[in-house]
């Protein structure tokens, strides 16, 4: 990963969850609990992340990432870093998106859609839907925060 990049990803990263730390809800066995959060989700770390939901994502990305519309409605904006606003890409009229070793920002508004990411992410979701996190990193809803482990998070936030 370049320098250039491990520092814009760090700063998101900062800007996103402002150093707060906790530990997540675990339920019987150690696994991870739902958890509910009203109207939007962050979340940085590396692993495995699944987003479900309707209304809008930002994410930072180093890795692969696939997203599919499920309504037929979303908007993707696509760009790499050091790329011009012109050079960004703004997708329609196609129902998945796979990105393989994408490093850069994804941008998604729609009314049904999904965003999978393996690898580095930092993002920021506002509307309502489900988001499965796998691996380590951090996240925030507007009632909790905690970590995310290689056990999994499961967490559901709505407007």
């Amino acid at each position: 990963m370049s320098k250039r990049l491990t520092i814009v990803l760090g700063i998101i990263a900062v800007m996103v969850f402002g150093g707060a730390v906790a530990f997540a809800q675990t339920g019987p066995g150690g696994d991870e609990s739902v958890i509910s959060g009203t109207g939007y989700l962050k979340a940085s770390g590396s692993g495995t992340v699944s987003v479900d939901m309707a209304g809008a994502i930002r994410m930072a990305v180093d890795g692969d990432a696939t997203i599919v519309d499920l309504a037929g409605d979303a908007r993707v904006h696509i760009a790499s870093p050091g790329a011009r606003a012109a050079e960004s890409e703004a997708l329609t009229g196609q129902s998945t998106y796979q990105l393989t070793g994408f490093q850069g920002l994804i941008a998604v508004t729609g009314s049904e859609f999904t965003v999978e990411v393996e690898g580095f992410t930092a993002f920021r979701a506002k509307g309502s839907g489900t988001a499965e996190l796998t691996g380590e990193g951090v996240w925030k809803t507007r009632n909790d925060w905690g970590f995310w482990s290689p056990g999994g998070a499961v967490l559901g936030f709505e407007e």
